[in-house]
């Protein structure tokens, strides 16, 4: 349900990285193995991976992190 609620899709993540899109803002890309990747701003990716943590998935909530981690360090350069 966390994953509907931030518009994904609640199938099995196979990568999660930073994509700068057509507009040259960088953001968070959910990849899935039978879907269309999808992405969300680096703030809301932080605020479920937050939500994630919290809920015990900690995993997943530090690939996420990583990612926006990327994502900030990106945009900088």
């Amino acid at each position: 349900m966390l994953f509907s609620e931030n518009g994904l899709p609640d199938l099995p993540i196979i990568l999660i990285e930073p994509h700068r899109n057509q507009e040259g803002l960088w953001r968070i890309k959910f990849c899935y193995a039978d879907d269309e990747p999808l992405s969300m701003s680096s703030a809301q990716a932080s605020a479920l991976a937050g939500n994630l943590h919290q809920m015990g998935e900690a995993q997943l909530a530090d690939e996420i992190n990583d990612a926006v981690r990327s994502a900030k360090r990106y945009c900088l350069m």
